[in-house]
């Protein structure tokens, strides 16, 4: 295959996946907005005839001024400027509906997104970062809204007004004159869709090179600290610029291809408008139409011309819209977690029995686990160990479901974990993760992530975390606002916060993964004695590269 057909191919496929999500979009918004959708066609279509009654009206005022009373001929100007002012008003109610619908839609798509988001694997934020997500939601939301804009603004009374004042053309000069027009029309459309496909790859390669320089941005924020201690300004510097460089160049080519497009639509105005008066004006001196006729005429016109230019210029504008929108498609429908096939729920009264029974699970790089046979019950401390890339992780993500077995099985209290609802599954499992996240909110909103809020609990959770002289010491205490990714605590602070959050809700299994590894060795020693404390009625397992912290009677799997 070629490099054009493997691109065409491309291209098909990013609009295929843009279209399916306007599609869904669509629906949702067209059956929540029914009603002002009706109230904004019906404003929209008394816009369109009062803007074309408009010269019509003034053209019959020309003709007949000098046979009417002065009252008379005042009132008629007066119902003229009426019927503009009308047409005005309507025009503008148009716009603030469709406005006020486009934030509607606009809503609907950062639900939906966001609500995916949240079923998305443990993949898509490998290859995706915070930037680069907010970039194409935040650009997908404006091409989308932009795009209902365009619609119900410029598309949808344009044709309106065209089709009225072409009929009216027709029926008051001649059907020659209306052909003239309509084919102008027509023609200026159908250039401006045809250079819009001769310049498209212009823009989507421009898109695509922007949301490399957003993920770009993004990775760089997150290592900006290792980044200014080993002086790589410069390379960063060198790196942004070279994808900026290329989105501005084939925006730049966009534009300049799109000019000579343009010289061509200017030629075919002042083609349309010499053919025009061409047949009009000996029309006009033969007395066959009025000058009132030739009045009508100038106005409509100028009244078709613009739908006609605002709809090649809104052909442009959904053409750049449209593919804006791939980056945002890409993501949405990027593969999800597995869907449940499970029915079955978790009962309180569990014996915390955790088993592996011959799992295997291998990554296409050939690491992970095969045939992982092992045990963790109560009592004790379970304990995972073995070297970098021996599948610690791997047997984690098994566990929490994150990941599904190849091979083997998972018991939970004798149950294979395949038939308990991710969701029941993570009610009863906590987990005190390696590298701590926080969200910029406070430390009480840290602890308990939307559950509801016990200050008895949130007691018993900060003392087995040994985080209590931690909150005591804060003016705010657990209102503290820690910061962006908790940065305004140390790494030892925010892991006795992940603990603290962990033990709140008093979970079945505890999932420890190198859970102490910030802490220095006396709150270390803290800490693992309160988890010990609880291990009689919670099921601990842990991954420690700390052989210091193991006990003899404790559960040990070497990996």
């Amino acid at each position: 295959m070629s490099a054009n057909q493997l691109s065409d191919t491309s291209s098909k496929v990013r609009s295929d996946l843009r279209l399916g999500m306007v599609q869904g979009l669509l629906s949702e918004f067209i059956t929540s907005q029914q009603s002002t959708l009706w109230i904004l066609l019906l404003v929209s279509l008394g816009a369109s005839v009062a803007a074309v009654a408009s010269p019509y009206f003034f053209a019959s005022l020309i003709d007949h001024a000098k046979n009417r009373p002065e009252e008379v001929l005042f009132l008629g100007f007066l119902g003229y400027a009426t019927l503009l002012a009308i047409s005005n008003f309507l025009q503008a109610t148009t716009q603030y509906l469709s406005f006020s619908t486009a934030e509607v839609l606009g809503f609907i798509v950062g639900k939906e997104f966001f609500a995916r988001l949240l079923r998305k694997n443990s993949a898509f934020y490998v290859e995706h970062n915070p930037a680069e997500i907010q970039q194409a939601i935040a650009q997908g939301r404006q091409s989308l809204t932009i795009l209902l804009q365009l619609l119900l603004i410029v598309i949808l009374p344009g044709l309106t007004q065209i089709s009225l004042a072409l009929f009216i053309l027709g029926a008051l000069i001649d059907i020659q004159t209306m052909l003239i027009v309509a084919l102008y029309g027509a023609l200026f459309i159908a250039t401006t869709w045809f250079a819009n496909l001769r310049t498209k790859r212009f823009l989507e390669t421009a898109v695509s090179s922007g949301q490399v320089n957003s993920r770009f941005i993004g990775n760089t924020i997150l290592a900006m600290e290792t980044l200014r201690q080993f002086g790589s300004h410069r390379w960063m510097t060198g790196k942004y610029v070279e994808q900026a460089k290329r989105a501005r160049d084939n925006w730049r080519a966009f534009a300049h291809r799109r000019i000579g497009f343009s010289l061509v639509l200017v030629i075919g105005l002042l083609t349309q408008l010499a053919f025009a008066f061409y047949f009009l004006v000996p029309r006009y001196q033969k007395g066959e139409i009025s000058i009132g006729d030739v009045v009508l005429f100038n106005g409509l016109l100028l009244l078709l011309n613009r739908p006609f230019e605002m709809i090649g210029q809104a052909v442009d504008d959904v053409v750049r819209s449209f593919t804006s929108l791939s980056p945002l498609a890409s993501m949405w429908f990027a593969p999800e977690e597995a869907a449940d096939q499970a029915n079955a729920t978790i009962h309180s009264s569990t014996t915390g029995a955790v088993s592996f029974e011959g799992v295997t699970y291998r990554y296409d790089a050939g690491r992970g686990v095969s045939g992982f046979n092992f045990a963790a019950h109560r009592g004790r401390l379970n304990f995972l160990l073995g070297e970098t890339g021996s599948g610690k992780s791997t047997v984690l993500k098994l566990l929490l479901k994150t990941l599904e077995p190849q091979a083997g099985r998972i018991l939970f209290d004798g149950r294979d974990l395949r038939m308990i609802e991710r969701f029941e599954w993570h009610r009863t499992v906590a987990v005190v993760p390696q590298e701590v996240v926080l969200m910029n909110e406070t430390i009480a909103d840290n602890i308990l992530l939307g559950r509801e809020r016990s200050e008895a609990k949130l007691a018993v959770a900060l003392k087995k975390a040994q985080a209590q002289e931690l909150i005591d010491a804060l003016p705010e205490g657990l209102e503290t606002v820690v910061g962006e990714r908790g940065l305004k605590l140390s790494g030892g602070e925010r892991q006795r916060i992940a603990i603290a959050r962990a033990l709140y809700d008093q979970p079945a299994v505890l999932v420890l993964d190198e859970a102490s590894s910030a802490l220095d060795e006396q709150v270390e020693g803290l800490v693992m004695e309160h988890i010990r404390n609880i291990c009689s009625s919670v099921t601990v397992i842990a991954v420690t590269h700390r052989k210091g912290i193991i006990r003899p009677e404790d559960n040990v799997v070497e990996l």
